[in-house]
């Protein structure tokens, strides 16, 4: 008998211990339960931040882009051959050369107001066979910077020199709504198929 009562005794205190030990854990399950739903509602709200954030910036971004023009200059074509402006928002034009000879463009009937030119190369004496020619025939050739080695003010229309690898850049308005033709103006580029349309809207 007293062994049932020491067994139940040793029975009842361990259902008690038992009962504790599930207590605290279920509290310590909630606590964690809580702890994951706050950790998950903050988290929630720092992606949702962050998605505002990366969103602001994409369009500030996809701003950007819109007015940077990147046109590649190769033999013989550009790329993309065709541009859309806007009247009277201020574009950054890229030109790259990734040809082996040099090339420019030229937009000569683009009413534009020019408010930004990098450095840019000069013609060089002798771009090809053709050049050789239309020295001996006296022709004279065109300049980015109308041959000063500086940006004209006068200048407003679009013209850019490059060597072969060189990229150069202006900033520039378009100024009037139409279709404007741009070319390479060495000789016998534009024959080739170095020629490409901006339309301003």
């Amino acid at each position: 008998m007293i062994n049932i009562k020491k067994m139940l005794y040793s029975l009842g205190i361990s259902l008690v211990i038992v009962g504790l030990l599930v207590g605290c854990n279920s509290d310590e399950g909630a606590n964690v339960k809580e702890d994951n739903q706050t950790k998950t509602e903050e988290t929630k709200q720092e992606e949702s931040e962050n998605t505002e954030q990366g969103n602001e910036k994409a369009d500030t971004e996809q701003e950007t882009a819109d007015n940077v023009i990147e046109i590649s200059a190769f033999e013989m074509g550009y790329t993309p051959p065709s541009v859309s402006l806007e009247k009277g928002k201020e574009y950054t034009l890229i030109l790259k050369n990734n040809g082996e000879l040099f090339h420019d463009l030229t937009a000569k009937d683009f009413d534009v107001e020019i408010t930004y030119m990098g450095e840019m190369p000069d013609h060089p004496d002798e771009t090809s066979f053709i050049d050789v020619i239309d020295k001996l025939l006296g022709t004279k050739k065109v300049y980015a910077d109308e041959g000063h080695g500086h940006k004209d003010e006068k200048m407003k229309f679009i013209h850019m020199n490059a060597k072969a690898g060189q990229t150069v850049e202006i900033k520039f308005i378009p100024k009037e709504t139409g279709k404007f033709d741009f070319i390479c103006t060495v000789p016998g580029h534009k024959e080739a198929g170095m020629h490409g349309e901006m339309e301003v809207k």
